[in-house]
């Protein structure tokens, strides 16, 4: 398939979950300047409930390079890989995108999303388009007891977007 087209999320959120519990999902960030960096994430949530649409639920922890973007800029896009990119999303969540472009060192490309800033990623048969509405910073309750005794400035903050676009290539 060499375009991409809109698919209902319900209907592919069984896969979306799956692949996050089975070697992560790709989320892609982008800082105020432009820069862009891709995170692997193994934890989320989908459901129904903004202005209609669908939302995704993400945390990240300050720790991560990929925090100091998605405060920057409050979109982020799921990139939903198969098992061809297997390497590309344990690459995505062992290496900084301080150290180094992931982009060129996973062999992924970056595609111009529709409805958000961040790009899309072309390699990845499924990409969610999500722009935050709110956020939830520590101190919280949000998050399992093992995580809430991390030091404050370490616990992951908790990201609420709507969805704004799915899409199949």
């Amino acid at each position: 398939m060499t375009e991409r087209h809109a698919v209902d999320l319900y209907e592919i959120s069984a896969e979306v979950l799956h692949r996050m519990t089975h070697g992560g999902v790709l989320c892609t960030v982008m800082d105020a300047q432009g820069a862009t960096n891709i995170i692997t994430l193994g934890w989320g949530q989908i459901g129904p409930g903004y202005h209609g649409n669908p939302i995704c639920i993400i945390a990240i922890t300050p720790r991560r390079y990929s925090w100091h973007m998605i405060e920057e800029v409050a979109e982020f896009v799921l990139g939903v890989p198969d098992d061809a990119l297997q390497d590309a999303a344990l690459l995505c969540g062992t290496r900084s995108g301080q150290d180094c472009d992931k982009w060129s060192e996973a062999n992924l490309t970056a595609v111009p999303s529709l409805h958000v800033q961040p790009p899309s990623i072309r390699e990845c048969p499924i990409n969610i388009e999500c722009r935050i509405y709110t956020k939830v910073a520590p101190p919280h309750l949000l998050l399992t007891p093992e995580h809430r005794e991390w030091p404050e400035d370490e616990q992951h903050t908790i990201y609420f977007a709507e969805v704004l676009g799915t899409y199949r290539w």
